[in-house]
């Protein structure tokens, strides 16, 4: 090793920013085995082997590849609960959000964490403490989703102070600016060490990968009623009806088929048509799909909405 580096020890955010798997993201050629540790010196990343050589790396690429991957897009059914359940509105401004366990594999509709979504999910709201609720989603044996609050957690009791001054009273009602927040490890660890992250990314904003795909799907969702609030009488005669298949197991991609009608959505099966039937698409193009849809004028209903087109899918 070089006589000349100053090494610095990792701090927990750096530990988690200057990771094996980060710098693996960051470098496709790195070699993350035979690794003693890993260190900062000025603004490089300093690996040191077994044998005692080194290695560094600018930190820059490594940094970019932590936020890339904490905020990157899963797809559309990766967190939807028991029948394409979006997540549920629970109390002070937060959501419980599903993880997508219908929807891993052909036979995941019958496993232990889906069974407990479909017992809890018109439920949960009836639970007011916030930590009981994160307790029952997150438990191991469960596993069922996280709570989320992507604009920022409400406070549970705004109550009104009537020996209040005009000065407390205009200090109590100032705006509060929210910070989202989820309750699941990434998102936690990033707000306990909330200054050294800050102090390692300029302009660093806690985030992660359910608060991403949550976004995500109220802007689908909106896009959807915009579109649909321009058809006459709330009928789309620009239609598509969508199906999906999970995988047949964690090695293969799922179905995704879609079928369209300029007929008006209650149009008979005989006047709809396989879009692209010669395409075979997997639940990693639904999100561009939607898009493609509702940009061409085409509102989108789940397949199993549409009662003259039961058994369309298996056909």
């Amino acid at each position: 090793m070089s006589t000349d580096l100053k090494l610095t020890p990792l701090n927990q955010a750096q530990s988690l920013i200057y990771s094996r798997t980060n710098l693996r993201r960051a470098y496709q050629d790195f070699d993350d085995s035979d690794i003693s540790g890993i260190y900062l010196s000025d603004d490089k990343v300093v690996v040191v082997r077994n044998d005692g050589s080194d290695q560094s790396f600018s930190v820059d690429p490594v940094r970019q590849s932590f936020v890339d991957y904490t905020s990157r897009l899963k797809n559309f059914f990766a967190y939807l609960g028991p029948n394409f359940r979006g997540p549920s509105i629970w109390h002070n401004n937060c959501y419980v959000m599903f993880k997508g366990w219908h929807y891993t594999h052909a036979l995941a509709h019958s496993s232990h964490n889906a069974r407990l979504q479909r017992q809890w999910a018109d439920k949960f709201i009836h639970i007011t403490d916030a930590n009981k609720l994160i307790s029952l989603l997150q438990a191991p044996e469960a596993d069922i989703g996280h709570l989320v609050a992507p604009d920022g957690i409400t406070r549970q009791d705004d109550t009104i102070d009537l020996d209040a001054t005009d000065e407390q009273e205009e200090k109590n009602s100032s705006p509060v600016q929210l910070q989202p927040y989820c309750s699941c490890g990434s998102f936690t660890r990033q707000l306990e060490n909330l200054f050294d992250f800050a102090a390692e990314i300029k302009g660093f904003e806690p985030t992660c990968i359910h608060i991403t795909w949550f976004k995500r799907y109220r802007a689908f969702l909106a896009k959807r009623a915009e579109v649909r609030s321009t058809c006459r009488g709330q009928v789309a005669q620009q239609a598509v009806a969508w199906w999906y298949a999970p995988p047949a197991d964690h090695l293969s991609k799922g179905k995704f088929l879609v079928l369209y009608t300029t007929q008006g959505s209650m149009a008979p099966i005989k006047q709809w048509r396989t879009y692209k039937p010669n395409e075979v698409f997997t639940e990693e193009h639904a999100w561009n799909l939607f898009d493609n849809m509702l940009d061409n004028g085409f509102v989108p209903f789940p397949g199993q909405a549409l009662p003259q087109l039961s058994g369309a899918f298996k056909k």
